[in-house]
């Protein structure tokens, strides 16, 4: 929620999410307490991912990657394994 923070300033649309996030889950006819996350394919899960993901976005443009994301599916193009590699152990 702190990120989601920083993004919206309304107070009444912070207030729907939270709830909306910790609603319990139904499965067979029975409520049960989320633990945590969002549900699979929820009307939320793209709005939030891209809050929570666009410090990545920035970090991976002020490191001059060439990247493409959508939701959270990332593809991170570089020219060699070796690359790669560097890219995965963050350096």
């Amino acid at each position: 929620m702190a990120c989601v923070q920083r993004r919206v300033e309304d107070k009444r649309v912070l207030s729907l999410i939270r709830r909306y996030l910790e609603a319990g889950v139904m499965s067979g006819g029975l409520v049960s307490q989320r633990q945590e996350g969002t549900p699979q394919g929820g009307p939320l899960s793209p709005l939030l991912s891209n809050i929570l993901l666009d410090d990545l976005d920035r970090e991976l443009e002020r490191r001059g990657h060439r990247f493409v994301r959508c939701a959270n599916d990332a593809n991170i193009y570089v020219r060699s394994r070796r690359a790669g590699e560097r890219v995965l152990a963050g350096r």
